[in-house]
């Protein structure tokens, strides 16, 4: 089965929050380092992700991110 780069990435990047501890939140920059993605790339990803409930996105000085 062929994935997108934009599927490809949007799954690991839930994976790598499912590995986390359940009080653990990540960075856009912190989930770029672990899979070397460009940062627009996964900003838009992870927006996309947002919107369609998968992953809560929480303000602050750095946002931060969980599984929806």
């Amino acid at each position: 089965m062929q994935l997108t780069s934009f599927t490809d990435y949007g799954l690991r990047a839930l994976i790598y929050m499912a590995s986390l501890p359940a009080d653990k939140m990540t960075s856009i920059s912190e989930v770029t380092e672990v899979y070397g993605v460009s940062r627009n790339h996964m900003v838009k990803i992870i927006n996309q992700l947002s919107r369609e409930g998968f992953v809560t996105a929480v303000r602050g000085k750095k946002r931060r991110y969980t599984l929806g």
